[in-house]
This record gives C-alpha cells, structure tokens and sequence, in this order.
C-alpha cells in the first residue's frame, strides 16, 4: 500500500499476431470473400469468415477495432493461422506494465488470472487479484497489427492501407464480467492517480449496472484530490457507452478517448487535421458526456478540453512520449530511451493544428503535436492507446520524476 498510482481493473491475455499478408489473402481466397462483402465492419461474428470480412473493413479505412465473436473457438482458429507471441494487456494493465520501465511502482486489481499473470507481472505493480479462481483456460484476445501503405489483393478486392492501426478480438469471460472488487479501496487510499479503463465488452445490462455501482462506492474511497482518468473504448453494445459515460461522470476527471472512438461517437468521420471539424466534434462530445475534462489522443496530436485544460500539458506530453517511445522501441526500452525519445521534433502538421486550434478555442483547449517518427521502419502498433494512458499518470502525481 501507499502507492501513488493505481488502476482497474482490466486484464486479459493478448496473441500478439505477426503481419503476413500472404496468410490473409489466402483467407480471402479460402472463405470467398468478395469486395462486395466489405460494406459493412459491423456484422454479426459468428464465423472465422465473418471476423475476416469485419476485420478486412476496418483495414481498408486504416481503422482500429475491438470485436466479440459469439465463440472463443473463433478467436483460436484465425489466430492458429498465424505466428503469434503471448503478452498480457488490457488498457489498465499494459499502461502499469508502461510506467513500471521507468521504475514507477503502481497498484491494480486484476479481473482475471492465469500462469501468464504469474510470469509475465513486473515486480513495479502490485496486484490484486479480482475473481476467486485462477483460470487454467486461456481467453485470449486477439491482436492483428498492420502497417500503412499495406496492398491487399485477392479474388476482385485490391486496397492499400491508408495508415498503421490494429483489429483486435475476444470471447474472454473474464472481460465479459470485468469483476470489480471493493476489498481494492486499502490499497488505494494514497493514490493521487487513478486510471480506470473501460467497461466495453460487457454485453449484460444488469452486470453493467452492478460493476457502475461498485466503481463509484470504490472510486468514492480515494483522496479528494486524487485524478481520475478513464480510458474510453469501443464497446460493443453502442447504447452502453452512453450509460457509462452518465454512470460516472460525478467520479471521473478526465474521459480519454482515441481518434476513433471521438468518430464513432459522433457517428460521422472527420479530417483530424482539419481545426474546424475537430472543435466542433470535440465540443459536441463535451456537453453530451459532460465530464469536466474530454481528452482525444491521435496520430498527429493529443488535446484536453474543458474545465483547466491547461494543466494537462505535462500529461499529455507525456502520454505522447511514451506512445511513441512504444511506436519506435516495442517493450525494449527504458528511461533513457524515453527521454531520448522526448527530444525528438515533433510533427509539422501537428504543431500547424496546435496553434489553430489553441488560437481559435482560447484557454477551453491544450494541444501537444505528437513525434516525428517517420524514420522508423518497423513500428509497434500494438498497445500505443495502452501505452498513452500509462504515460499520463506520472505528470498527474506529485512526484513528477520524468
């Protein structure tokens, strides 16, 4: 106990799938899958076919993804097509794993164990463990990374990847329930940041309204002046992401969300770099989930909105740094490598966005354009959402080592 930071309370098991386009193409070929099957990225999974087509979707407008097939035997089989090696995740549990290689120490309870959590926890995070049992099945979930400027071609679909992103897939039990456990409330009663990721593969109304209930009475036991970033997701049942937002606006300080998921919110796309679309999406999100700070991270910048947006600078800087110190280094890295990663030069088009939108949007916005990082040649997409949320917490305690 004592520790500064502390999360929950998603963790899973992740198949990290090694990109091989000629693998997926023959799945093409194999299922039949025809350019007129990709109309539409959100269809029912109940096939090894179906996740190929939803996932091929997404893919051809360089969009990330989370989806639940109806079985886990279907996450097995497409994965099995592929090499894959096992890591552990969840937004709450790779962002305590982010900061753990700078040498913070961090609390988390868990909603799910296994041998993966045994071997593969630092020894920087103190967990909880959540659920009585520890699985001897694996629900994995399931991660397929591609890279920009990827061609696809096979029977009449021909596309190239307009960006780097990620599709990932689960049937976990585990993530189905997300237990939320109040015996956590000891080990965080010193805690100055909290970050909660977020409840989007429940799939039952009454499992969604009895883990609201237990976050609010736990979150209710940190210290007054302790921050409260929740991580936002794409969640499966569409109506439920509403009914979060609502549930636990009074206990939450800052909403984050991706590129994507500010879109699919909005239900339409917008050009990021485009100043005038962004406010006005960024300000419609504002006073719908009315919480008192909406953060959006993208590919060229992050930026807080709302109430005292400008003390978020260091957060976001950070949240920036270790994304992208994540893009460039994979796992393979420490603080010098994060610091080396700090002082390089940031994107031109995103410092042009910055100075737009703070001059139109006054002191209601605080923009940071996030790294230069077209030298790499081999980038980790894998976990950089993850990543970003771990890299906010240091800025938001008190001890600032970084």
């Amino acid at each position: 106990m004592g520790e500064k930071i502390a999360l929950g309370f998603h963790t899973c098991v992740d198949f990290e799938m090694t990109w091989d386009a000629k693998v997926v193409e023959q799945m093409i070929r194999e299922f039949d899958v025809r350019d007129a099957d990709l109309v539409d990225g959100d269809i029912p999974i109940d096939s090894v076919r179906a996740l190929l087509i939803s996932s091929l979707w997404h893919m051809k407008r360089g969009m990330g993804c989370e989806l639940v097939p109806d079985t886990n035997q279907i996450c097995l089989d497409f994965a099995n097509r592929f090499q894959y090696r096992v890591t552990i995740g969840g937004t709450a549990t790779r962002a305590a794993m982010a900061i753990s290689k700078l040498g913070y120490e961090s609390a988390i309870q868990l909603c799910c164990f296994n041998r993966y959590m045994k071997e593969l926890l630092p020894k920087e995070i103190h967990y909880m463990v959540g659920v009585q049992h520890e699985r001897e099945e694996v629900y994995p979930h399931v991660i397929l990374s591609y890279q920009g400027g990827v061609r696809i071609r096979a029977n009449d679909i021909d596309f190239t990847t307009p960006r780097e992103n990620r599709v990932m897939f689960s049937r976990d039990i585990d993530s189905l329930l997300i237990e939320v456990s109040e015996d956590y409330a000891p080990m965080i009663q010193d805690a100055e940041a909290f970050l909660l990721s977020c409840f989007s593969e429940i799939l039952d109304e009454e499992i969604l309204e009895d883990r609201m209930d237990r976050t609010r009475r736990l979150l209710g036991t940190l210290p007054k002046d302790a921050i409260v970033v929740m991580e936002d997701g794409c969640y499966i049942r569409k109506d439920f992401r509403v009914y979060v937002h609502q549930a636990l606006r009074d206990v939450v300080d800052v909403l984050s969300m991706n590129e994507d998921e500010l879109q699919e919110y909005i239900q339409r796309r917008i050009d990021i770099l485009n100043v005038e679309e962004v406010l006005d999406a960024v300000r419609e999100v504002y006073e719908k989930v009315k919480v008192p700070t909406l953060l959006v991270h993208s590919a060229a910048w992050a930026l807080t909105y709302g109430e005292d947006a400008r003390k978020y600078e260091r957060a976001l800087e950070g949240g920036i740094t270790m994304a992208a110190t994540r893009f460039w280094r994979g796992d393979d890295f420490g603080r010098k490598e994060y610091e080396e990663t700090g002082r390089l030069a940031a994107k031109e088009e995103g410092k042009r966005f910055r100075q737009e939108i703070e001059e139109r949007a006054g002191e209601a916005v605080c923009c940071v354009p996030c790294k230069d990082l077209r030298f790499v040649e081999n980038p980790t997409v894998v976990g950089l959402g993850d990543f970003f949320a771990g890299g906010l917490l240091p800025q938001l305690t008190k001890d600032r080592r970084i």
